[in-house]
């Protein structure tokens, strides 16, 4: 009988599983992931809050050509014009608009920045994760540091350290 012959790829080898971490090198990476999404909460909420100048453009535009509307609409009445231009009511209506949004983002400015206090004090997650969750709609950068907020406050080692309050 003949042998088999031999295997002429080298078998591969068994690594360990990597260990734990350390809990102090852990609480240090902890600490350091939390001050960073502390960090981008408060860049955020900065931008956001300073977007509502490009949206009070808007409402100047609008509120601006609404009254303009109103004389155009008298002298188109006095010299016979048959087309002008369309009802002031529209151009108020958008201007309305523009206000709510600029309202709302300032509400949500202000949640981004208590978002970031509350990350520094180690408290209301909830808060934080639903924040993070409105985040993730706003694409590039708002999905980044709402999944990077999830994956963070998610970890093991990071919920005990909201809990200690």
């Amino acid at each position: 009988m003949t042998e088999p012959l031999p295997n002429p790829v080298p078998p591969i080898p068994q690594y360990a599983l990597p260990s734990p971490r350390d809990p102090a090198i852990q609480a240090a990476l902890d600490a350091s992931h939390l001050q960073l999404l502390e960090i981008g909460f408060y860049i955020s909420g900065v931008l956001t809050a300073l977007r509502f100048i490009w949206f009070l453009a808007f409402v100047f535009i609008f509120s601006m050509a609404g009254v303009g509307t109103m004389f155009a609409d008298h002298h188109r009445n006095n010299y016979g014009a048959q087309n002008g231009p369309p009802p002031a009511f529209v151009f108020f209506f958008l201007a309305g608009i523009f206000g709510v949004i600029i309202i709302l983002s300032l509400i949500f400015a202000c949640f981004e920045i208590y978002a970031g206090i509350c990350l520094k004090k180690r408290r209301h997650p909830i808060l934080i994760q639903i924040v993070a969750a409105l985040y993730c709609l706003s694409i590039p950068w708002g999905t980044a540091l709402g999944v990077f907020t999830f994956m963070v406050l998610n970890r093991p080692s990071v919920k005990p350290l909201f809990n200690q309050r």
